[in-house]
């Protein structure tokens, strides 16, 4: 087992601590070693702590980000971290200045099809551009608004040095189904990518074109819905006999979220449940009589009002909403894998078709189903359908009072929106539900109950003859590679939700040999599960316990 690296980063962090300055291109000037990297966003503030914590001496590191102009996010589309190399990265990178930039638009895909295909891709460009290029975002944190009108001063076409995805790559390259990665448009021509390839069948481990494909630990998703949807069903689920029946409605805490199974969001996943007024409940307070969740009585135990209904066909039903992901997206296939066992399973339903985003009558054919570029759109989307707005561009439907508010429901990490408190205050108005009666937390996924996790993955080639500084390149990102897929990174950046704490957490399986631990310690998450099969993990199979594991399973029972 390899030891820990803490003391050696306790003292590089001593020796690196007092010489060390933050670097920016308009007072330090051009990097000497610059890493372009593109992938999906899920484990975007890890990436941030391994630069911070491992990759840069103390005091050294700005970040650079843009702000998308429609939502106001910052970083969700690229960041570039500008930093000294920390004394614990040795030879070749130590005291160098370095530049690591991360472009999460076009989401895990972008970490696959350009990166084995060595397509050039826009990147965050920093290095040239004067102070007054970049707006304050906090100390020694620069942001910029960045749309087709600037892009061609702030983006630069590089081919990535390597990808980082929430999932194992080869899932996406299923030619023909919806993971293949689709290319996004470029803001600098508006138009997709060229010389997109339509097939790559797998990222080759061994020739001359051979890369390392190294796990990074594992990520647990969730399933989302409008705050609206959340309430009513909790409501139901009360009359149901399926919740306590002293729940608040709105109240966030783990006893208190309602539940879905995967049956159930299976269907609605595929598009086969077109209206909530399809779902229905058996209501024990009252005689057992059905009703449907546009019951008055559930809306009145819920507190709120019926969503709008169909504009164009006149049958008066309450569409469903759902926010899958776009073709790429590791939210995506991670959820029609542990859904639908799509795309491996012979039959398998896919994904619901995309509803065009610019329709008028987008509810002509329900389900409505849109596919967000990113795990920030998700969010806004949800969003957009609570509050009757349109500020992603996917809700389009007029109302006469604004836009169509809907009962939505969305894929996605499980560590956003981690403001809201147990008694349903604060955050955005969209909440977390529980998967066959587990909530998505890290202690769930270590004792087997919570199904919706996969582990991620760091690749890039092993050789690059015409990259004199390739070798340099290739240490640097198995140090980032390495951390990501640790628990003391995990520790620092999850997330404590109201009802519980997620976010990434390290395996068994892992070849530093990390403990599970009995009792399960979310300070040091470790899960003794795994997807990994012949030395790479595969995210359609099921998780198996690791047979190498110590420290043991715990059984859960409810």
């Amino acid at each position: 087992m390899k030891k820990s690296n803490t003391l050696a980063l306790s003292i590089a962090l001593l020796l690196a601590g007092p010489s060390a300055h933050a670097l920016t291109p308009w007072s330090d000037g051009t990097p000497t070693i610059t890493v372009y990297t593109s992938g999906g966003a899920a484990q975007d503030k890890a990436y941030g702590q391994v630069v911070a914590t491992t990759l840069a001496a103390p005091g050294s590191l700005d970040t650079f980000s843009d702000v998308d102009p429609a939502t106001g996010s910052v970083g969700a589309r690229w960041t570039a971290y500008y930093f000294t190399g920390n004394a614990n990265l040795g030879s070749g990178l130590a005291g160098k200045k370095i530049l690591l930039e991360k472009r999460s638009y076009g989401a895990a895909g972008y970490g696959v099809v350009p990166v084995v295909s060595g397509i050039a891709i826009e990147h965050l460009k920093v290095s040239g551009l004067p102070r007054s290029a970049w707006d304050s975002n906090g100390t020694q944190q620069w942001k910029a608004n960045i749309d087709n009108t600037n892009a061609a001063t702030y983006l630069t076409k590089k081919v990535s040095d390597g990808g980082f995805l929430g999932v194992d790559p080869d899932i996406l390259l299923k030619p023909g189904t919806e993971n293949y990665p689709e290319p996004v448009n470029e803001l600098t021509s508006g138009l997709p990518e060229a010389d997109w390839p339509k097939t790559i069948k797998n990222v080759p481990k061994t020739g001359g074109n051979a890369f390392t494909v190294v796990s990074t630990g594992g990520l647990v998703y969730g399933v989302a819905v409008t705050l609206d949807l959340y309430k009513v069903l909790q409501a139901a689920q009360v009359r149901a006999g399926t919740l306590a029946g002293d729940t608040v409605i709105g109240s966030y805490d783990e006893a208190s979220l309602p539940n879905l199974n995967r049956n159930v969001l299976a269907s609605l996943l595929a598009g086969k449940i077109g209206a909530w007024d399809q779902i229905k409940i058996v209501d024990k307070t009252d005689g057992d009589s059905v009703k449907s969740l546009l019951d008055g009585s559930i809306l009145a135990d819920a507190g709120v009002s019926a969503p709008y209904k169909e504009a164009t066909t006149g049958t008066n039903l309450t569409p469903v909403a759902v926010g899958r992901r776009n073709n790429g997206a590791a939210i995506g296939a991670v959820a029609y894998a542990k859904f639908l066992n799509y795309p491996d399973a012979k039959s398998a339903f896919p994904p619901a078709s995309k509803t065009a985003d610019s329709a008028v009558d987008e509810d002509a054919t329900l389900p409505i189903v849109k596919s967000p570029g990113g795990a920030s759109d998700t969010g806004n989307l949800l969003k957009d359908w609570q509050n009757g707005t349109n500020a992603t561009g996917y809700n389009n439907v007029e109302d006469g009072a604004g836009y169509a508010k809907r009962w939505g429901i969305a894929i996605n990490s499980a560590d956003r929106n981690s403001s809201v408190t147990a008694d349903g205050a604060g955050g955005d108005p969209w909440r977390y539900i529980k998967i066959d009666g587990y909530a998505p937390t890290l202690e769930n996924v270590a004792a087997g109950v919570y199904p919706h996790w996969a582990e991620g993955a760091v690749l890039y080639r092993l050789n690059k003859a015409n990259d004199s500084q390739w070798a340099l390149k290739t240490k640097l990102l198995k140090a980032f590679a390495d951390d990501l897929g640790s628990p003391t990174v995990a520790n620092a950046v999850n997330t404590t939700q109201a009802w519980g704490k997620t976010g990434i957490f390290a395996t068994t399986a892992d070849p530093r040999g990390f403990t599970a631990s009995v009792p399960f310690n979310s300070s040091s998450p470790v899960v003794p599960f795994t997807h990994k099969s012949g030395g790479f993990t595969h995210t359609e199979i099921v998780p198996v316990a690791d047979s190498a594991a110590t420290g043991g399973l715990v059984l859960q029972l409810k």
